[in-house]
């Protein structure tokens, strides 16, 4: 399916969302034309808008939030995950309580936020009191009557959907690990909604497995599933949702089957602490589903210094390597490397800035393009570049400067570029702009 006129295929949207609260600030529609409103479980009236360019461009998300705490004081909307033409949305508010609502967007209805019910399986039962419940299979538990919501991780929730119309079925998802002292295996904690099953959130406790073999692959694995860390939440294909810790691998979890799969990464080496702060994986490694879900594309920029973040140390460089893993029919699930490219090879075009780059993302048009944001570490308010290279001629496709630093002191751009620069985050990858129809 290609996008109706005027609109992109996909996009990469920043997270930062731009709060405009009046009427006067908030984009009109000749330049945020997606639009769409909803209303909270306390009654609050929201709307958001979404502005969208082509990669490499920036796609930017604005909302108008009326009576909530200040943009000082709370960041009440965030925009969690998106899965072909649904995007998953977070409003909460500390006052009165600690509250939030979860709401869908959907380019099949893109005036109206639907939203989630509550999730209210305030705790996971042991997996030896998993009993069947009425038609529900032995993995699977309704939440009890009349239990309060419990507050979920956002970090670790992602959004599935599969079909369209009156087949369409849309699956939102929390992931925990959870291994038992008396025991040397690890679980998957999950709370699911699933739309077309149950109008409820549903637990359930799933063993983890190999996806190579059918059982965990001895201690040292069972360790590394325990240092567990999710960084990303990535929807594959039609049945997969993907937790990703770039320490470690990726956990498949098989909405509709049930099943929860570890695969690790291609690296040498395994973090064998859960201190993350020395070596920041997160900022160079990034994960993407290519082909209609067919196949997964994992990005790894490891430096010649070791640093964590910062700058680059004098005379140091980085190696840029890609390796795919093909999910399709009965191949085998093994990582096999594409290509590789070096620092030395991509300064040879002027334009791009002598500094590592970060957040890799796979273009989804074109896989053999991945973008880059790359920071200059002078000053706290930092410079950013959008950067992306052909890993097949190993050449800068496109460099161009994102937020300006220090110079953005003073103007509308001033709150983004110290959230960036505080706060560095991957964009998020979006296609729900291809099924829109004006």
């Amino acid at each position: 399916m290609s996008a109706a006129p005027g609109f992109p295929n996909w996009v990469m949207l920043e997270p930062v969302v731009f709060r405009r609260d009046d009427d006067r600030s908030f984009p009109d529609d000749t330049e945020a034309p997606i639009r769409a409103s909803g209303t909270t479980s306390w009654g609050a009236d929201f709307r958001i808008a979404f502005s969208l360019a082509d990669p490499p461009h920036i796609s930017r998300l604005y909302a108008q939030l009326p009576g909530f705490p200040g943009p000082s004081k709370e960041r009440p909307l965030a925009i969690v995950a998106a899965h072909r033409h649904l995007a998953l949305l977070r409003v909460g508010t500390k006052r009165p309580g600690l509250v939030q609502d979860f709401f869908i967007y959907s380019a099949d209805k893109p005036s109206k936020l639907q939203r989630l019910p509550p999730c209210t399986v305030t705790s996971m039962p042991g997996r030896n009191n998993l009993a069947r419940e009425g038609n529900l299979p032995s993995h699977r538990r309704p939440p009890p009557q009349g239990a309060d919501r419990r507050l979920q991780t956002v970090k670790s929730m992602g959004l599935l959907c599969r079909g369209r119309g009156k087949e369409e079925e849309i699956a939102v998802a929390e992931l925990h690990i959870y291994r038992q002292r008396s025991s040397s295996e690890v679980f998957a904690d999950i709370y699911l909604f699933l739309e077309s099953v149950s109008s409820e959130w549903e637990s359930m406790r799933l063993p983890i497995i190999n996806m190579d073999k059918d059982h965990i692959n001895g201690p040292n694995d069972v360790w590394q599933l325990c240092l567990w860390q999710t960084d990303a939440v990535i929807p594959v294909g039609n049945n997969w949702l993907c937790w990703v810790d770039y320490d470690r691998g990726i956990l498949f979890y098989d909405v509709f089957g049930a099943t929860v799969s570890f695969l690790r990464f291609p690296l040498d080496t395994f973090p064998s602490t859960p201190n993350r702060s020395r070596e920041c994986s997160w900022l160079y490694r990034g994960v993407s589903a290519i082909n209609d879900g067919c196949a997964l594309r994992f990005v790894n920029v490891a430096r010649d210094d070791f640093v964590g973040y910062g700058a680059l140390k004098p005379g140091a460089g980085f190696t840029i390597t890609s390796h795919t893993i093909s999910l399709s029919g009965g191949s085998s699930r093994v990582w096999r490397e594409d290509c590789m490219v070096t620092s030395d090879e991509l300064w040879t075009d002027d334009r791009l800035p002598r500094e590592v780059p970060t957040f890799p993302q796979v273009n989804i048009d074109m896989p053999h393009v991945v973008h880059f944001l790359v920071s200059d570490f002078t000053y706290a308010m930092k410079k950013m570049w959008l950067v992306a290279v052909d890993m097949n001629t190993k050449t800068v496709k496109s460099c161009s400067r994102y937020i300006n630093g220090r110079e953005d002191i003073g103007t509308q751009l001033e709150f983004l570029t110290e959230e960036r620069s505080m706060c560095p985050r991957p964009f998020l990858p979006c296609e729900f702009s291809k099924y829109l129809r004006f």
